[in-house]
């Protein structure tokens, strides 16, 4: 088994934060790896400033998350795809954790999460992103799937403007495994920040009811453009 991973970030308007976050990829990491950013309609200069670094793959694409995602994928030349967000801090050596003692291309890993911000119901959602259950899971945790599995799957569902990362991890629980590693990585809290904590952890747990209750993406897709 290979141990190269496409490293896929979705970006949109991060121009103040990608060059720190592709130099920490790569100081973290314990070899090369294929590295994807996947802009989508930044207006600050972000494409420039990715095309500026060596060994860095960038393409542009529409601005919706599972959109960006799915291109990247749709790019990736290794068999394992790890999607990241550019605001999250990886642990020391994250590539040999996700790829150790791995048994079978159906088994999907994340890493359990932690923030930047200490208030006390992040400390409740990192508590809970230990939990191995599909209510629990996020993109902000990362994720490490194999190409096949994620295209048997269909990738990630373009119709949905927000909660895709939710979405491809309730498949992958009902026609895969799914693994929650020790290790955490350190998601920033800058958006709970701007937007109040409490106000956007409430959004969350409204998206999941309403995932979880069989509510289509027109109706999510309403909610969301709400916020």
């Amino acid at each position: 088994m290979s141990e190269q991973l496409s490293i896929i970030i979705p970006v949109h308007n991060e121009s103040k934060h990608i060059l720190h976050f592709l130099k920490h990829l790569q100081t973290q990491a314990s070899i090369k790896h294929e590295i994807i950013v996947v802009d989508g309609e930044s207006t600050d200069g972000t494409v420039s400033l990715i095309k500026s670094q060596k060994e860095i793959t960038v393409i542009q694409a529409k601005k919706r998350r599972a959109i960006q995602l799915n291109e990247g994928a749709n790019h990736a030349k290794n068999e394992w795809l790890f999607f990241v967000h550019a605001d999250t801090m990886l642990p020391y050596h994250f590539d040999r954790l996700l790829i150790k003692n791995l048994k079978n291309k159906k088994t999907a890993r994340c890493f359990s999460l932690n923030f930047d911000l200490d208030h006390f119901s992040l400390k409740i959602a990192a508590l809970g992103s230990r939990l191995n259950i599909a209510w629990c899971r996020g993109g902000d945790q990362t994720l490490m799937i194999h190409k096949e599995l994620f295209n048997d799957l269909e990738g990630f569902d373009e119709q949905y403007d927000i909660a895709e990362d939710l979405l491809l991890c309730r498949k992958i629980y009902r026609h895969g495994n799914f693994e929650i590693l020790s290790k955490s990585v350190i998601t920033s809290g800058r958006k709970f920040f701007q937007n109040g904590v409490f106000k956007t952890q409430l959004r969350h747990i409204v998206v999941r009811i309403m995932i979880f209750s069989g509510l289509n993406y027109k109706k999510l897709n309403a909610y969301s453009k709400k916020w």
